[in-house]
């Protein structure tokens, strides 16, 4: 198939994506406690995924893609979320990545989806491996840990510090095709976001051409080259940013989950001991109403740093990097707030949302462990954002 005769016109609505997140909750529901089991998101549910369209979000028009805002993929993460967080993760992460193609070289996407619309990558960002200059690209080895969704990619892309022309050294992401890589298959091995089969990524010796390099570090000039193949308004934003937010998504998606949850559950829950009912509990209205107030305000700062960026676009605007920096904190405080939102809640739950049919501690141990990723750090967040607002200076690249 000539991939390039679909058009945007052929997109779905966001609305009918989210009523087929949404037809897709009981289902992953049902397969959580497997994708679990087996640390890797069954291969049924990225089908259903892909049937419903979710990898095509982002993806450029030219190649078969919805090229839509961000935040129609994000909630459609975020609904997933309810179901099953870590098939969440891993859309949000294979998902962000198609709309990254369209940030780069563009003989890259001609490369990638000319014949195959469908090709996912997996990344590890984190300049684990080393990147051996050489003519035409680079020589790649190393070992990159935690590449969520690899079993389900054909391609992975991998951070490291990468000689430039004049020298210097660059932070950059580069593209490797499976037959270049091994993955680790006993190496993920944890209590939260387990179903992600966020495997290491192992490169013996594997040649990068130049073209299949993004280089992450300059794109805080807000200049990538692919901007000028694919104009839609989508790939106007900082790449920082867009994956920052893809991640704090399933965040907003399980805190929200766990609210919703948590309202019929204490409704009917009473005390063991006298009878008295949970719901007539001051200490439980008090908590409900303050992790509500948590989610509403994660959700308030996302919708409002969108909204902000889509002025900037509508006026042919570049979003200057002092929002951008505020948007990339932003992203770290979003998670955190509906972090502590599920452990407010936890509490009052009693013992019992600790068996593992109750879906309250796959809430818990998924938002905890997805808070800790270094993308949505806190404490660097803020550090980064209070010396901005100080001293005018940033210390993130990817912003």
């Amino acid at each position: 198939m000539n991939t390039r005769v679909q058009s945007i016109h052929a997109a779905p609505s966001g609305a009918e994506l989210r009523r087929r997140a949404h037809a897709l909750v009981p289902v992953l529901r049902e397969r959580a406690a497997d994708c679990e089991r087996g640390a890797s998101v069954p291969r049924e549910t990225i089908a259903a995924f892909q049937d419903a369209g979710f990898f095509r979000i982002l993806q450029p028009a030219l190649y078969g893609g919805y090229e839509m805002w961000p935040t129609e993929f994000y909630e459609v993460v975020a609904i997933l979320a309810r179901g099953c967080p870590s098939s969440a993760w891993v859309l949000s992460i294979l998902g962000i990545h198609n709309w990254e193609a369209g940030l780069i070289d563009p003989a890259v996407a001609e490369a990638l989806w000319r014949e195959d619309p469908d090709v996912r990558f997996s990344s590890s960002y984190a300049p684990f491996g080393k990147a051996r200059r050489v003519p035409g690209g680079y020589r790649l080895e190393g070992r990159w840990p935690w590449s969520s969704g690899c079993d389900h990619a054909t391609w992975v892309i991998l951070g490291c510090d990468a000689e430039q022309d004049d020298g210097s050294f660059n932070r950059v992401a580069c593209m490797v095709p499976r037959d270049g890589y091994e993955i680790d298959e006993r190496s993920w091995q944890s209590a939260g976001l387990s179903g992600t089969g966020s495997k290491d990524i192992v490169v013996r010796d594997a040649f990068v051409p130049a073209r299949h390099v993004h280089n992450i570090q300059r794109s805080i000039e807000m200049n990538e080259p692919g901007t000028r193949t694919f104009t839609a308004d989508t790939y106007k934003l900082s790449f920082g940013v867009c994956f920052a937010y893809a991640l704090a998504s399933v965040a907003l998606g399980v805190g929200e989950a766990a609210l919703a949850d948590y309202l019929p559950y204490m409704r009917k829950r009473a005390v063991a001991y006298d009878g008295s009912r949970f719901q007539d509990d001051p200490v439980v209205q008090r908590t409900l109403a303050e992790a509500h107030s948590m989610l509403d305000s994660a959700r308030l700062k996302y919708e409002r740093d969108f909204r902000e960026m889509a002025d900037y676009v509508a006026r042919g605007e570049t979003v200057p990097i002092e929002r951008r920096v505020f948007y990339k904190w932003n992203s770290a405080a979003v998670a955190r707030l509906c972090r502590d939102a599920v452990n407010l809640l936890m509490p009052s739950c009693g013992g019992s949302a600790f068996n593992v049919a109750n879906p309250m501690q796959r809430y818990f141990r998924d938002v905890n462990c997805l808070a800790q990723h270094l993308y949505l750090s806190f404490d660097r967040g803020a550090s980064n954002f209070g010396m901005h607002l100080l001293t005018g200076t940033n210390k993130d690249v990817m912003v």
